[in-house]
């Protein structure tokens, strides 16, 4: 996965729904500069390649807090 910038910044380990859709709401990812995972908006995403390379709108998620699973508990995996 990469940032705006081209930046290599972590990898895409989920893909979230919330309560009973099925729409892709939410990505987990891992981030390797924090060694931790996140939450981000599915509507972060600008592109995504043939091989399946991620490419997020913004430089910095820096602020993001990390992934607790107990305090998001309608959220499902797709």
């Amino acid at each position: 996965m990469r940032t705006a910038d081209g930046t290599l910044a972590g990898e895409v380990r989920g893909v979230f729904g919330s309560g009973q859709g099925r729409v892709a709401e939410f990505l987990l990812v891992y981030w390797s500069d924090r060694g931790e995972e996140t939450l981000i908006g599915a509507d972060e995403v600008l592109n995504i390649a043939g091989d399946g390379g991620v490419e997020l709108r913004c430089l910095s998620y820096a602020e993001l807090p990390a992934f607790n699973p107990s305090a998001n508990p309608l959220l499902h995996k797709l």
